[in-house]
């Protein structure tokens, strides 16, 4: 009888004790986007740790991408995603609002150079030339 008792009390405590964590199901590309139905919740098996595991509630309401190739069956850190920064910069020439994507490098009284997302640099004259 005591030895059944002890048998429960384990089994209890490793099936409640146990981490639940996510996992990948299949390969993740490199900055490709993480859905929900890419990630399987397993039990921790101690091989793999992380300070944080990526949240599932979260996933499902923000868009989260991989910061490098995540195999399958490994689990999903919190380091490991990144959610994409939209930089969105507006600014008036006269009656002209312009509406582009990137950051702002300098600003002078004659013109205003922006960053792509794609890295280039752009010049725009605040006279509407093209120079």
């Amino acid at each position: 009888m005591r030895t059944i008792f002890f048998l429960y009390i384990f089994t209890i405590t490793t099936l409640f004790g146990a981490d639940i964590l996510p996992v990948a199901k299949k390969g993740i590309n490199y900055k490709s986007k993480i859905y929900p139905s890419s990630v399987l919740l397993v039990e921790a098996n101690g091989k793999y740790k992380c300070k944080k595991y990526l949240d599932l509630v979260l996933l499902k309401e923000h868009k989260y991408y991989a910061k490098h190739y995540i195999s399958k069956n490994k689990p999903i850190c919190a380091k490991d995603v990144y959610t994409p920064s939209t930089n969105i910069i507006r600014f008036r020439f006269g009656n002209l609002e312009i509406e582009k994507m990137g950051e702002i490098i300098t600003e002078t009284d004659r013109y205003i150079k922006i960053k792509n997302l794609d890295g280039t640099i752009e010049k725009i004259y605040k006279d509407g030339q093209n120079r």
